[in-house]
């Protein structure tokens, strides 16, 4: 079952630091290394350099930006630029963003979660890849601490925790600052009180967990505490390597949005717009939509001509002109009679299982070297931009994963394919450390 405590946290020292919002920073899948420079530079002290550090041209194995991260963290604690909380605390975090016209106020408790094996009450959501969970592991290997928080859903049908965040959230909280992903205005309260802490345990125990992000940092959590427990004859499960730093936030929540991933695609040589829009009529019904530039962006109708709230597929597909292709599937048990029977339906109905196969394996005819044509982002400006730029040919908007589908989904100890979803707003790393002794 999924069992959370209260634990000391390190927290960067004003004093020593400055402006709290130069040494925190977005986390590792949204910089690129132009966003990275810029955070080596705005502050000497900022959590990048601990979390996913430059990588040089002397690295080696004894020296590296694995070993740069330890020094650095080590170096931070002893000279107080980073410092421990002195009690043992459950934390309310709050993030409140405003992106697209939307205003978001995330609030989720922070804490340690026990670390169990997949598939009871703790479900990974999406696919990893192998290259990211070394990478990952390296890290915490080398600095025995978590950098970034690990972000799970839960399901509470009576909103009791919810209740309570609202009215912790009325007290003047510990923390306080902006950091400069988005100009997010972040806050943070310290929750030591026995009886509240005992109750947060007491009501999210044996409650499922869907990590919605994290996993990749999840899974080698779980590949070092077997590491661990192996080099420890006298090892009792209540290591401080048996636990992870964890964001819980409630499904109830209108605070925190699930994100599609939209794709990218850059199409082999020959291949042209007509045939794709015959070819497509075979699974699909297919719509030509001419969008007066009046109306503002091409983007913001395609998402608004496929909103739907119903458990249906509906893409928008397009090309680089003043249109865009509404498809709406209507071949609704192909995937599953034909090509995935061993997957359960929901899986099949995913819309990006639905444009993987149908569409981009299918029609595209990309397969083999579909991770060199196909990439993804969650903002729709980004991908037309890079239409213009002829870094792509196409661009597939998609609706945002429904929760009802991830619950499935994982109901049928299935994971959602590779980069089908992104939480917004996403922790800041360096908001919370947690180091493992």
């Amino acid at each position: 079952m999924a069992n959370i405590k209260p634990f000391k946290a390190y927290f960067y020292n004003k004093d020593k630091v400055g402006d709290l919002s130069t040494v925190v920073a977005p986390t590792m899948y949204n910089i690129n290394n132009d966003t990275k420079d810029k955070l080596y530079a705005i502050n000497e002290y900022n959590a990048v350099r601990l979390f996913d550090g430059k990588i040089t041209s002397e690295d080696n194995d004894t020296s590296n930006k694995y070993t740069r991260a330890a020094d650095y963290l080590s170096s931070w604690i002893e000279n107080d630029v980073l410092v421990r909380d002195e009690s043992e605390s459950i934390y309310l975090y709050e993030e409140t963003v405003e992106m697209n016209g939307a205003r978001y106020q995330n609030m989720t408790f922070v804490a340690l979660l026990e670390i169990e094996e997949l598939g009871g009450d703790i479900r990974m959501c999406e696919e990893i890849r192998e290259i990211s969970k070394k990478d990952r592991y390296d890290l915490l290997k080398a600095t025995n601490a978590d950098m970034s928080i690990i972000s799970c859903l839960y399901i509470e049908r009576d909103k009791q925790l919810l209740h309570l965040m609202n009215k912790l959230s009325q007290n003047e909280p510990d923390i306080e600052f902006d950091s400069i992903d988005y100009g997010m205005h972040q806050r943070i309260w310290k929750i030591s009180d026995n009886d509240i802490i005992n109750n947060i345990v007491s009501l999210l125990k044996g409650t499922k967990l869907y990590i919605i992000d994290g996993q990749t940092r999840y899974t080698t959590c779980l590949q070092y505490r077997d590491y661990m427990r192996d080099k420890n004859p006298n090892h009792t499960g209540k290591e401080a390597y048996n636990y992870t730093m964890v964001s819980l936030f409630d499904s109830n929540s209108d605070g925190m949005a699930i994100m599609p991933e939209h794709r990218k695609i850059k199409l082999p040589k020959g291949f042209n717009e007509p045939y794709f829009v015959a070819a497509a009529q075979e699974h699909f019904k297919v719509e030509k939509i001419i969008v007066d530039s009046n109306d503002g962006p091409i983007t913001d109708t395609m998402k608004q001509q496929i909103m739907t709230k119903r458990l249906e597929t509906k893409l928008a597909i397009y090309f680089g002109a003043n249109y865009f292709y509404r498809l709406t599937l209507k071949d609704t048990d192909y995937i599953k009679e034909k090509l995935l029977p061993e997957m359960s339906e929901y899986y099949c109905g995913l819309d990006t299982v639905v444009l993987r196969k149908l569409i981009i394996n299918d029609i595209f005819g990309i397969e083999e070297d579909y991770a060199e044509l196909v990439s993804t982002s969650i903002s729709t400006r980004e991908c037309v931009s890079a239409i213009e730029n002829g870094l792509a040919d196409v661009m597939v908007v998609l609706n945002p994963v429904k929760f009802e589908q991830i619950e499935k989904v994982t109901g049928e100890n299935e994971i959602l394919p590779f980069r089908s979803l992104s939480i917004f707003p996403k922790p800041s790393v360096g908001s919370f450390i947690n180091v493992k002794d």
